[in-house]
This record gives structure tokens, sequence and C-alpha cells, in this order.
């Protein structure tokens, strides 16, 4: 940190006083702000924090797992210990999803270490990732083979529960821990005992009663997804690819939103086209006026990295929608599919495509019923939207001029 008073040297007493002033308002100015009672919550701000909080969450969650699932099952480590364990590790960290929105959401707005805590434990027990029960006296423990003397709770992780009712209860467990550190002065010096008590455990209990009713609205909106899929399959697949063709440069997660609304089927696969159209678009515009980093980090699906480059000039959108509308189209004519955990990907990790090929006998019929083969799939994942991609460069650079390829230059 380099200081200057005025171009005096600090040898007089006066000097140093500026000096020192000097020091003390740099150190202000890099201080963090830690959560408390005296933040001032603003709605718009607020949101922004809980939205932000979460898509970080959910990434957390979901790209281990995901990214690594085919790995292991096809080069062999799933049949050794080694990878069994790391794929059962992997998959944890889904069932942790909602522990990790609260996680995420906690330092959006920079709680400190106990609340951070709270906020995350109450996340995770009222979103349905982590079940349990009580299990009568004799019950045999899968894991230790041993038999409980007496009856105890079990508990069960499975899935990523809920990941709604975690933003919702999340919100709720960031407001309730403002108004007692506002009103209550944060418990004082008992926080350690009543913060994980009143908050964790009373938000936690909220957001369990609330929970059924939470997931009946998301089921409707996902059910009611799929009726139109179903009924407009062509139509469909166009708006969800081009609606997911924009969300992926936003902060919105694509993950999160298909999660949220259980997206399956064909909706997850046009979903997963609109965000490799996305990629391909940026794809041909950065290997012209970017260094060969940026366009490697996009293929891997550094998407969102390009948001400064959007939305400075947010016509250079319009690509993405054509290229989506059109790649769109053989998702329903080849009914490509996937599920709600795939339908944000896209390329990364090649997810998405090798979903839509691959029977996988842990997801149920309900969710996925037709897989395509490979000369489908590189159709529809690699032919067309490369295709696509380069008709809507030449009518909106070429033909129309409304952006060159110099509006996407940007380091990452």
């Amino acid at each position: 940190m380099s200081i200057k008073a005025d171009g005096h040297k600090w040898a007089s007493k006066e000097s140093q006083e500026v000096r020192n002033e000097e020091y003390a308002r740099k150190a202000t100015e890099i201080a963090t702000v830690e959560f408390s009672g005296a933040t001032e919550l603003r709605l718009k701000d607020f949101f922004f924090k809980v939205l932000s909080g979460s898509a970080q969450g959910i990434l957390i969650g979901v790209l281990p797992s995901a990214v690594m699932k085919y790995i292991i099952q096809y080069s062999g480590l799933g049949a050794t210990d080694f990878g069994a364990n790391l794929s059962a590790i992997l998959t944890l960290f889904t069932s942790l999803i909602p522990f990790l929105i609260g996680m995420a959401v906690a330092l959006q707005f920079k709680m400190k270490s106990l609340d951070v805590g709270v906020v995350a434990v109450a996340t995770a027990v009222a979103s349905g990732s982590i079940k349990w029960a009580t299990a009568p006296a004799g019950f045999t423990n899968p894991v230790t083979g041993l038999k409980s003397i007496a009856p105890a709770n079990v508990y069960i992780a499975s899935g990523a529960g809920d990941v709604i009712n975690a933003m919702i209860v999340a919100a709720i467990a960031v407001l309730v821990t403002w108004l007692v550190s506002r009103y209550l002065k944060g418990f004082g010096s008992v926080a350690i005992i009543l913060s994980p008590i009143i908050v964790g455990g009373g938000v936690g209990l909220i957001g369990k009663y609330i929970a059924p009713y939470v997931g009946l609205v998301t089921t409707e909106i996902g059910d009611l997804v799929a009726t139109f899929t179903k009924l407009a399959p062509i139509p469909m697949s166009i708006l969800i690819a081009m609606a997911f063709a924009i969300i992926i440069i936003t902060p919105v997660s694509t993950v999160g939103i298909a999660l949220a609304i259980s997206l399956s089927g064909i909706g997850s696969g046009a979903a997963a086209m609109g965000v490799v159209a996305t990629t391909i678009v940026l794809l041909i515009n950065s290997w012209r006026v970017n260094k060969p980093g940026v366009t490697i980090a996009i293929a891997l699906g550094a998407m969102k990295g390009m948001m400064p480059s959007v939305f400075a000039k947010p016509v250079t959108m319009l690509p993405f929608l054509l290229t989506a509308a059109i790649s769109g189209i053989p998702v329903a004519l080849f009914n490509i599919q996937g599920t709600p955990v795939t339908a944000g990907f896209g390329y990364i990790g090649l997810v998405s495509p090798i979903q839509s090929m691959v029977k996988d006998p842990s997801v149920p019929a309900s969710v996925m019923n037709h897989f395509i083969n490979p000369i489908v799939a590189l159709i529809a994942w690699l032919i067309v939207p490369i295709i696509a991609g380069f008709i809507a460069q030449f009518v909106f650079s070429k033909l129309l001029k409304l952006y060159s390829p110099m509006d996407f230059q940007q380091d990452l």
C-alpha cells in the first residue's frame, strides 16, 4: 500500500499524523463489514445475495458428482474400493446442496462463523435432502451391523431436496439472524448456545413445516412445463432452449432453475441445448479475438465469465437466441431427454450429451424414458448447433452488422 501525504516526508510530527490518518482511512476502506443488526437490508440487495449464494451452493454440490460420474463409471474405477468411495463422497455433495446453499448465502451477507453454521444447518434440515425416522430397539445398523439397544433416530441422505425451499429457508434464517442481532444483541454471551437452538432449530422447523406446500408449487410448475412440452414439443423446446441460452449468461444458475422446477424429459434436453447454443456462439467469436486460454475456459463451461462483454452490448444476445431456437428443434424431433441435474450443463463434462444416450438405472422412467444413439447425438449436440451458430453469426454480424467479434474481447 503506497501512501503519500501532500508530498511531505515523514520527518515532522505533523506529517506523521497525516500519515497515520491516511493509514486509518485506508484500513477503514478495506476492512470487512461484518453482518449485524446495524446492517441495512435493502430488498433488491437482499434478494440478489440470496440468489447469488444459492447459485454458488448449487454449483458446488452438483458439479463434482455430475462431472466425475461417467469418468468413474467407464474408467473401471467404479469396480474398485477407491472409485466406490470417491463416488460416494462426491454423491454426498449432492445431498448437501441445501447445506451449501445456506452456507453460501450466509457468506454473501458476511456473517460470522457461528451464524454461517446456524443458517447452513437450518437450511439443510428443512429441505428434504436428509430425512430421518425413529428406528425401534433391535434395529440393525446397515453400516456397523450392530443392533440398537434403544430406539434411535436414523438419518438418510438422498437427492438434493427442494432447492426452492432451501432458498426460502436460507432467506428466513438470514432475516431472523438480523432481527436477533438488532433487537436482542445477538443473544450476547450465550449466543453459541441460543443461536443454534432458536435460529437453527426454530427456522429449521418452520422450513420443515412449509416444505410440503412449497414442494406442491414447484411440482405443479414442473408438471405444467412437462404438459406443455408434451402438447407442443417443438415450440416448447425452442422456448426453453432460448430461455436457458440467456440464463447461462446471467448470474442466475441454470442448474438451480432446472432443479427448482424439476425440469426433466424433453424440457431438460432443451434447456441443456440452450446452454450449448450460447457456448457455440461464444466460441465462434472468442477464438478470433481472445487468448486461447479464454476460449478454452468457455469450452469448459466459463460462459458466465463473459457477462461483462455481453451486458455491455445486449444486442450480442440475439445470436444466442437464434442458435438456441434452431438447436431446440432436434430436441423435439429426436426426443432428446435429460434429468433436472443435467438440464443446465450443456457441454460441461459432456454431462448432458452422455445422459441423453446412456440409460442410468438410478433415473426412473418417470423422469427419463428415451435414449438416443451416438449418431443422433452427434447430429443434435454438435453438428446442428455449430451450423446454427454460424448462421446466426452471418445474419447478425456479417449481414446486419449489429456486432463484431471484437465485442466479445475479454480476459477471464
